[in-house]
């Protein structure tokens, strides 16, 4: 019923960050690029990579919701698959938040819902997961200092061993809003979860309208989140209610993509002010084990 977690003292390196850049003749690459080292000196190994440098969506690699097919939603959002929500050009993945200038009914088995914004959103799940490892994206959030708009980089169980969620646990690696748009949040979900203590609230980036790059790195003993290379909250494992340490973070996770919009109402509500299109642009999404 649950994880008690407690934080590790102080930032550390992030594990596999070399403490200096190696020699030219000692760099080796895989698919993934540069081969970087664990803390325990053994390399890190790709297991998953996409650079989006074609002009379409690998189906090999990703599914992309459409809330017309699967009835999921997320506050406001009717997530579609066209390309004015997900659309693969220049090197990047943009998925796009959109005002429709109109409510819209969003059809679907779940409950037709009517609302005036699309979003999009792409995963891995049936294409890839992955129990524990490095997992990063590089990534641009939306030049949105109003609220309304909501995104980012963030993991689910393939399966609910533990329960419906948030038992059998979520990671957020970036989680956004523009209400508070220099904070990308990495939180850990589950039954029990302090609000404060399962989530870095330190984690913020100074500038809004370039790239960065989103990590975690995911072991038995805890988590550390990083963005740029620094480290900006660890999270350990500790005594389980109802469950053995490191449950329920022990079974195979997916990668999950999105930008949608708010409620209309409350912290980040949609508002006239709230800046349309607007795009979460992904440059590389990559994993290690």
């Amino acid at each position: 019923m649950g994880l008690a977690l407690i934080v590790s003292a102080g930032l550390v390196p992030l594990p596999g960050s070399p403490a200096a850049a190696p020699a030219a003749a000692d760099v080796t690459f895989d698919a993934c690029g540069v081969v970087t080292t664990k803390a325990d000196g053994s390399p890190w190994t790709c297991s998953f990579v996409d650079d989006f440098d074609g002009t379409t969506l690998d189906p090999a690699k990703w599914i992309v919701q459409d809330t017309v097919k699967t009835g999921f939603r997320s506050q406001q959002t009717c997530f579609t698959a066209t390309e004015r929500n997900v659309k693969v050009a220049d090197g990047v993945l943009a998925l796009t938040a959109q005002d429709e200038g109109a409510p819209i009914n969003c059809k679907n088995f779940m409950g037709d819902f009517w609302t005036r914004y699309t979003g999009g959103m792409v995963g891995t799940k049936g294409k890839f997961s992955q129990t524990f490892g490095r997992f990063e994206v590089r990534a641009k959030l939306p030049a949105a200092t109003t609220s309304g708009l909501h995104g980012g980089f963030w993991m689910l169980p393939i399966a609910n061993k533990y329960g419906v969620w948030p038992n059998s646990g979520e990671i957020d690696v970036a989680e956004w809003w523009s209400a508070d748009p220099s904070l990308v949040l990495p939180s850990l979900h589950y039954r029990g979860r302090d609000f404060n203590a399962d989530s870095g609230w330190g984690c913020r980036i100074t500038d809004l309208t370039g790239f960065h790059t989103y990590t975690v790195e995911w072991a038995p003993t805890g988590f550390s989140f990083a963005i740029d290379g620094t480290v900006c909250f660890t999270r350990t494992p500790t005594t389980p209610l109802g469950l053995v340490a490191p449950a329920p973070f022990d079974q195979p996770f997916s990668m999950i993509l999105n930008m949608g919009v708010g409620m209309p109402t409350g912290t980040n509500k949609t508002t006239a002010s709230t800046p349309f299109p607007a795009a979460y642009e992904v440059d590389y999404a990559k994993s290690w084990r």
